[in-house]
């Protein structure tokens, strides 16, 4: 079976003609090793989908959260229409299996590469909107991403979280502080292993590791923002003992 037809089948999508959701699916490698079947790849799709869904996002957040500023749909718009957010939708509908890769870009995983998986979950919404229209590609797009809408208004859905340690430290309007710091270096020059700390007031509340000291930084503020709550009163540890080394 075609791989773009046995995608729509899997996913229970709609279309009239498969041409738009192969060409989707095509990635510039596929199209270029195969020249002689003047292909299509999913670039100018991924530009069409894009601003589909940057504008199905907002008339969501505008229609859901009627009480949400400007800047706050920004923000969650930002974080819902991100490489990080459009791979795990990738991973749901299992779209990596149904990419048509060049040879090389599949040998060096291609299938799992959060820029493919989201570029092409992208180029799907603009097949779908000239195949099917607006309304039905909202539709799905809903159904897609209004778990993630949900989670960023709930302040749930971080990827950054060391930006967002900072944000809610910041709230308290210099009542805490915070700050971080590398506490142990391991391992040979080409393969270190840093070890962070989160400080707050003082108080070294969680640690970290990674292979960079950027890494160990975003794993310390995950830990941290898990047993910390935050007003503009200050911040409060929300874990009795917590033990960090």
């Amino acid at each position: 079976m075609d791989k773009a037809k046995e995608f729509c089948l899997e996913n229970n999508i709609k279309v009239n003609e498969l041409k738009y959701i192969k060409s989707a699916l095509t990635h510039s490698t596929y199209a270029y090793e195969n020249a002689d079947q003047n292909l299509t790849d999913n670039e100018r799709l991924e530009f069409l989908g894009d601003a589909v869904l940057q504008l199905t996002i907002s008339i969501i957040l505008y229609q859901v959260e009627p009480e949400l500023d400007e800047g706050l749909m920004t923000k969650y718009r930002s974080l819902v229409v991100c490489e990080d957010t459009l791979t795990q939708v990738a991973n749901d509908l299992d779209l990596g299996n149904y990419l048509y890769l060049g040879k090389g870009e599949d040998l060096t995983g291609g299938r799992k590469k959060p820029s493919n998986l989201s570029n092409a979950v992208e180029a799907v919404y603009g097949a779908l909107y000239l195949d099917q229209g607006l309304e039905y590609v909202q539709k799905i797009i809903k159904n897609h991403l209004m778990r993630f809408i949900k989670l960023a208004v709930a302040g749930k859905l971080v990827y950054d979280f060391k930006s967002r340690l900072l944000e809610l430290v910041q709230g308290t309007r210099g009542n805490s502080t915070m700050n971080f710091e590398i506490i142990k270096e391991t391992g040979p020059v080409h393969e270190r292993t840093f070890t962070a700390a989160v400080n707050l007031d003082d108080k070294r509340i969680a640690i970290g590791t990674g292979n960079s000291k950027k890494e160990a930084e975003q794993n310390a503020a995950k830990y941290a923002l898990d047993v910390i709550s935050c007003d503009t009163t200050g911040c409060i540890l929300t874990e009795e003992n917590i033990v960090v080394e």
